[in-house]
């Protein structure tokens, strides 16, 4: 049995069975069901190229590159590289030959992660210190004012600048 038209791909192969059962065609659909694979590693989705990433590991092998710049740092962590004792040393091409053999990290980060900085400085300094264990058991808390003591003072502090 011979088809009439060439299938390209997989999109085009449902389109033809559905069109071979509508017309009933036997011949035509079993013979693109044969076609069909049950092992998914036929499949093209599957077959992954991992030469890049080889090429990559031999180029980088070869001419003896240092690992990428880290992006980020914690301070806390101490594991942070200082290249700036080498520019007061050598100079600038000191401190480039440093930057080069240990990079340092593009941006310093404190202790907390990047969304709970955002977090944390959007809250009062209270809940920052409480966030951060700052604030002491033993230290009296802070409490604000009753609401109608604060118009008060707000009051007497408009008649004094009145």
């Amino acid at each position: 049995m011979r088809t009439s038209q060439l299938i390209i791909n997989e999109n085009q192969l449902g389109t033809r069975l559905n069109q071979a059962i509508v017309d009933h065609r036997r011949g035509e659909f079993g013979l693109l069901l044969a076609m069909l694979s049950n092992d998914a590693r036929d499949m093209a989705q599957f077959h992954l190229d991992q030469e890049p990433s080889d090429v990559e590991t031999k180029l980088k092998r070869q001419f003896e590159l240092p690992e990428p710049q880290a992006l980020t740092s914690a301070l806390h962590l101490g594991e942070d590289r200082d290249n700036s004792e080498q520019f007061h040393q050598a100079g600038l091409s000191g401190f480039h030959l440093q930057q080069y053999l240990n990079p340092e990290p593009l941006v310093h980060r404190g202790r907390d992660p990047l969304a709970m900085q955002e977090v944390l400085a959007n809250c009062d300094p209270i809940t920052l210190a409480r966030f951060h264990n700052e604030l002491d058991a033993d230290a009296p808390s802070l409490e604000l004012p009753h609401f109608t003591e604060q118009i008060v003072r707000q009051r007497a502090l408009g008649d004094i600048l009145a």
